[in-house]
């Protein structure tokens, strides 16, 4: 008996609280050229409409209201003034305003924006408008439910928001389709109000694409929180930024994937200091110029002068992965050089945990830069870069090969680290270091590929005489293994000198028929005993190095020797 009136009791505070909940409903409902309002007579708020424009001044102090939108219009919008906290529910709304923002919120107070679950919204506003967004916080917003908003800022940003921003744990999806300036908007205006002044994301994805200037702006001293969700940006404007905060950049979770198509533009930017402390990073620059993360050591001021300044980053348990295929910018007016950049400080970068990966692919500036100095105190680093410009998402197959060089002594003491090209028709196709090479093409048949070597540690090509074996492009494809790779002689060594001691002697044809039965000791040179250049050895090679000894080579032997080998023109003489 006892169980069944509570549970009585139960279905009673259910059924009255959603009475309460009701009570607090206000639904607009837009058709076309009209609009719907269906509110409680309780509710203490007063409604004006001018055709689908809904215009709500609320006047309580002490209850919060659900606006709950639905319908669809192409000349509508919902304006609210009031100075209570509220909701904004979002049940399947394409709303948009030919004349001004599609939404604008002036209260000052929380608004809770709720994403109705397996829901659409889709918001715009008018081009060439005074307003700031199109959908417009005076006050601080907080996204949640697990359905979809799509915006586009046809006058100025998508969202806006005078105070801080929050993307909450149980949000779904946020597109901004397309903005004038930022695609999400947030700044107090108040210097030193960083408990009031921030960008926060907990959770969900957004998605961002098509703006003029940054993805995410926290602006007017803001901060910038990622904790959790997914955020995917795009930055193609010159000088634009996928996430901009005027002066902490905080990560502990989530994942953020950005690209940069823009010259001189940045993909993180921090104006007093990045703490990168856990989630993932991923940052593919595409753009002359253009910057990886980058903090400023920016002067924070007020009137009474300068506050703080700043310029660090440090990298705690992020893992970061910087795609880099481009180059310096130079300014075609003045001539300065704007450096690109994976990761840059003003002042010192901080490593002590987390993996960094760094492929600089273009002009070889320092990818790693600090101002006054890099730490490295833990985590792992994984730095490869070359010369030539190449990003392997620009291709749809590939193929894998296994390449080592041919280096003489002196090559190899004065450097240790040496990048290799693969190309087809003088278009970089793969860059690695000595081992396995992925080769990328977009033909299944791809051609020929050819070679090029450039020593990173003295910043100069070498020359490539000879490759074992010709290579052509076959997509999945495995070409050569660690036990037989294609090798490529960059060495000026002397034809025959098959140990490698500087001369050719019997013992080098010794070399050559220990290599064929497979009982090779010490050094062997296979570029150097290849006399013949056919890309293989055989016992024709060790005659000819015999040949050598007793300087009866015959003439074009010599030629190769010369020309071809060492790289040198004849002596017209």
């Amino acid at each position: 008996m006892k169980r069944f009136f509570l549970f009585l009791l139960m279905v009673a505070a259910t059924h009255i609280a959603a009475m309460a909940d009701e009570g607090n409903v206000i639904e607009i409902v837009y058709d076309g050229t009209t609009a719907t309002v269906n509110k409680p007579e309780t509710a203490n708020v007063t409604v004006t409409l001018n055709g689908a424009h809904v215009s709500v001044s609320s006047n309580t102090l002490s209850e919060e209201y659900i606006y709950k939108l639905s319908g669809s219009t192409t000349n509508g919008s919902f304006f609210l003034n009031g100075s209570y906290k509220l909701t904004i529910e979002l049940a399947g709304l394409q709303l948009t305003n030919p004349t001004g923002a599609a939404i604008f919120i002036n209260c000052g107070k929380r608004c809770a924006v709720v994403l109705d679950e397996g829901t659409v919204n889709t918001i715009s506003d008018s081009e060439g408008g005074a307003q700031k967004a199109a959908i417009y916080f005076e006050g601080h917003p907080e996204f949640e439910g697990g359905g979809t908003l799509e915006v586009r800022g046809n006058s100025k940003h998508a969202i806006s928001a005078k105070e801080y921003l929050q993307i909450k744990k149980t949000t779904g999806t946020i597109n901004i389709l397309g903005a004038v300036s930022d695609g999400i908007h947030c700044g107090r205006g108040r210097f030193g109000d960083f408990e009031n002044n921030f960008f926060q994301i907990s959770g969900g994805v957004i998605n961002i694409e098509n703006v003029g200037s940054d993805a995410i702006d926290s602006d007017d001293y803001g901060r910038m929180n990622i904790k959790g969700g997914t955020i995917n940006a795009t930055v193609d404007v010159l000088d634009g930024t996928g996430l901009k905060c005027d002066s902490i950049f905080e990560m502990t979770g989530g994942t953020i994937n950005i690209t940069v198509n823009g010259k001189d533009a940045e993909a993180i930017r921090a104006n007093y200091e990045a703490r990168l402390h856990g989630g993932e990073i991923n940052i593919n620059i595409a753009g002359d110029g253009s910057k990886g993360i980058k903090c400023k050591n920016k002067v924070l001021g007020s009137s009474d002068g300068p506050v703080f300044d700043g310029g660090t980053i440090s990298v705690d348990s992020t893992n970061c992965t910087v795609y880099i295929h481009a180059n310096d910018l130079v300014d075609a007016l003045t001539g300065d050089e704007n450096k690109i950049r994976a990761i840059s400080a003003d002042k010192d970068l901080i490593h002590n945990y987390g993996n960094i990966e760094i492929y600089a692919y273009g002009t070889l500036s320092n990818p790693l830069h600090s101002d006054t100095e890099v730490i490295r105190k833990g985590g792992s680093l994984m730095i490869s870069q070359a010369p030539w410009k190449f990003y392997h998402g620009d291709f749809q197959y590939d193929m894998t090969s296994y390449v080592e060089l041919a280096l003489s002594e002196s090559q190899m003491e004065k450097s240790s680290d040496y990048a290799i090209g693969a190309f087809i028709d003088d278009e970089c196709v793969g860059i690695a270091m000595d081992g396995y090479l992925r080769i990328y093409s977009n033909k299944a048949d791809g051609g020929d590929v050819t070679f090029k070597v450039f020593d990173l540690t003295n910043e100069e090509p070498l020359t490539v005489f000879s490759v074992s074996r010709d290579v052509k492009f076959a997509d999945g494809a495995l070409v050569c293994s660690p036990d037989d790779p294609i090798i490529l002689n960059c060495s000026s060594f002397l034809i025959g000198d098959a140990n490698s001691d500087g001369k050719v002697t019997i013992t080098d044809a010794v070399a050559v028929v220990n290599y064929i039965l497979n009982t090779t000791q010490g050094t062997f040179n296979f570029a150097a005993a290849d006399v013949d250049g056919n890309g293989s050895i055989t016992i024709t090679d060790a005659v000819s190095i015999v040949n050598i000894i007793l300087n009866a080579s015959s003439a074009d032997v010599k030629e190769r020797r010369v020309s071809e080998k060492v790289g040198l023109d004849k002596d017209p003489d």
